[in-house]
């Protein structure tokens, strides 16, 4: 793993947990009569946080290819 593919890997965990807490609240917030009003943007701001956590776990996990020329080579 390359130090950016750690950093990415760092920062998409740490962004679970309040993607996560939003996402719960705004659901929570849709059955409350009162507050009915802001479960939209808690939804909203739940699903783009955790969108960008499932980039960073993409940009982590992802298979680089090799470089050209350091393939074995069968000549």
């Amino acid at each position: 793993m390359t130090g950016g593919q750690i950093a990415a890997l760092i920062f998409a965990i740490l962004l679970l947990l309040p993607g996560g807490c939003f996402l719960i609240f705004g659901i929570n917030l849709l059955n409350d009569p009162q507050i009915s009003d802001a479960a939209p943007l808690a939804l909203v701001v739940g699903i783009i946080i955790l969108g960008v956590t499932g980039l960073l776990f993409w940009v982590a996990f992802r298979q680089r290819p090799p470089p050209p020329g350091t393939g074995t080579t069968s000549a």
